[in-house]
């Protein structure tokens, strides 16, 4: 075997060049990464400390993740910011307490609670198309996101979100901007941005921390009324009896707020958006569920007979991935593909520009659920759609979302029908998952 390359990549431009290239990735990090693809090709190298790979194809995408999984960690920049909000949780996490967490969490996605928590997502959204108006205004991210809250609440900790939604929304908006930007200012010059980010985690400790001593006071009156993650962690002991911290439950239970619902919060917003662009899409949702439902609202058994729902958020995460790219860095000398990758370098795998790819998907920019039919998937690349990960690390909760998307969708588009208030295209705005850069304004109208 040859040894490997150098990877090509931008030269060093100095301390000025840096700056404004800083800038510029600051205004339009996804523009800024595609020219460097298509002028260096599917992996380059950017000069610092560390040194920065980005990738994007899926060839190099299954090696990191896949492959060579054990030769890469999660400490990268990028989850060192995500460290400040979510601790040492599941997605920050590495080695054994990575496998010590995903051990105690598992058992909350079994296929046995899935259909439990299917119902619970029906009624939430029965709940919700309830509270909509024939001709109503609504902020579709924001109701969304309330709804997916709920559900995120009510399933893996049986507490109410009412009453909360406005603060913990709020809170996830200051550390989704924290989380997804540099630090430009010293620590101790005083930043407005890490000021609110420190309220907002202010905020979300009240109320996680408030759960847990919530849910300890309710276990000593009444042992055994609950099962679910939050009990499971409570009663947690590792191989020598030790038993969970308050601050790793903490750390469990925050992640989930954040991974739990944001992620699908953002899927079905984008859902909305396209359909609301392509009418000739929504007739065939429409068509469907009148053919499989007939009013009802879904139950578990029926997801799997709903395979254009599902086709149409497919597309729509391959178009608006909310985990728009993955971080790792280097634990030991690498290589992907011809390119050597030294230990400590970080590696960015922007999978928003491997869903985008004319050599993977045929007309990338445009919206074609059918590409999505029957086993199409199976036929692409490996790692040349993954809107949830892959290998060892891949989502714990792909399976809850992809059934929660689906229930949620076939559940208020029976009810509602989203027009969008502004034609003008909706940019993005890439935090921590994959936003729309402004409020997502649309009017309902009352279907039958």
């Amino acid at each position: 075997m040859a040894a490997p390359l150098m990877s090509p990549g931008p030269p060093d431009s100095g301390a000025l060049g840096k700056l404004a290239t800083g800038v510029r990735f600051l205004i339009d990090a996804p523009g800024t990464v595609h020219e460097r693809f298509e002028r260096y090709g599917d992996l380059y190298r950017v000069r610092g400390r560390p040194d920065l790979f980005a990738m994007r194809h899926p060839d190099h995408l299954y090696q990191v993740l896949v492959e060579q999984a054990s030769a890469f960690e999660k400490k990268h920049t990028a989850f060192e910011r995500l460290s400040r909000v979510l601790g040492n949780g599941l997605l920050t996490s590495d080695g054994e307490v990575w496998r010590r967490h995903r051990r105690m969490i598992q058992p909350a996605f079994a296929h046995a609670r899935l259909l439990g928590y299917a119902d619970v997502m029906r009624d939430e959204a029965e709940l919700l198309a309830r509270s909509w108006n024939d001709g109503g205004l609504v902020d579709m991210g924001a109701e969304m996101m309330k709804l997916t809250l709920a559900i995120v609440c009510r399933t893996l900790f049986s507490h109410s979100a009412e009453g909360q939604a406005d603060g913990v929304s709020r809170a996830m908006a200051a550390l989704q901007d924290t989380a997804s930007r540099p630090d430009l200012l010293p620590a101790w010059f005083p930043d407005p941005a890490r000021a609110r980010a420190d309220r907002a985690i202010a905020t979300l400790d009240d109320i996680v921390l408030g759960l847990i001593r919530q849910r300890r006071e309710q276990r000593e009156r009444q042992p055994g009324v609950h099962d679910d993650l939050l009990e499971r962690l409570l009663a947690a002991e590792d191989e020598d009896g030790a038993r969970f911290g308050e601050r790793e439950i903490r750390d469990e239970l925050t992640t989930l707020f954040l991974a739990g619902h944001e992620t699908t919060a953002q899927a079905l917003t984008w859902t909305w958006y396209l359909l609301a662009r392509h009418p000739e899409a929504e007739a065939q949702l429409h068509q469907e569920l009148q053919s499989v439902l007939g009013g009802r609202a879904p139950g578990f058994a029926d997801l799997e007979r709903l395979p254009v729902t599902e086709q149409i958020i497919d597309e729509a995460m391959r178009l608006y991935p909310p985990v728009y790219l993955m971080a790792r860095r280097a634990a030991v000398d690498v290589r992907i593909g011809d390119y050597e990758v030294p230990a400590g370098s970080e590696v960015v795998m922007w999978s928003y520009w491997t869903h985008r790819d004319p050599r993977w998907f045929a007309e990338p920019l445009a919206f074609r659920p059918e590409r999505f039919a029957g086993d199409a998937r199976a036929r692409l690349p490996r790692c040349a759609y993954l809107p949830f990960g892959a290998g060892p690390r891949m989502c714990v909760g792909k399976v809850f979302a992809t059934i929660e998307a689906k229930v949620l969708l076939a559940t208020l588009a029976q009810h509602f029908r989203a027009e969008l208030t502004s034609k003008r295209p909706m940019g993005i705005k890439p935090r921590v998952t994959l936003t729309p850069a402004r409020p997502m304004s649309m009017r309902l109208s009352r279907r039958g």
